[in-house]
């Protein structure tokens, strides 16, 4: 729970911080034989700040809530 929480934490951060989540998407446009042609496309998922912040809650109480239990 505490690694799950953490992860929430770090990704609501990073989309409050970024206005979204980046990523890149990789596509093959052409194959011939072992010749590959690819594309690569930079994408961001965008969240609302209410949903980046009740990541970083939820995460947050996860976490405190692991580490009393130990």
């Amino acid at each position: 729970m505490k690694a799950i929480g953490a992860v929430l934490v770090i990704l609501g951060l990073a989309g409050l911080v970024f206005g979204g989540i980046p990523y890149n998407k990789r596509e093959t446009i052409a194959q011939i034989g072992d010749l590959k042609m690819q594309a690569t496309e930079k994408k961001q998922l965008a969240l609302p700040p209410a949903v980046n912040g009740l990541a970083i809650l939820i995460g947050a109480a996860l976490w405190f809530r692991a580490s009393r239990r130990v």
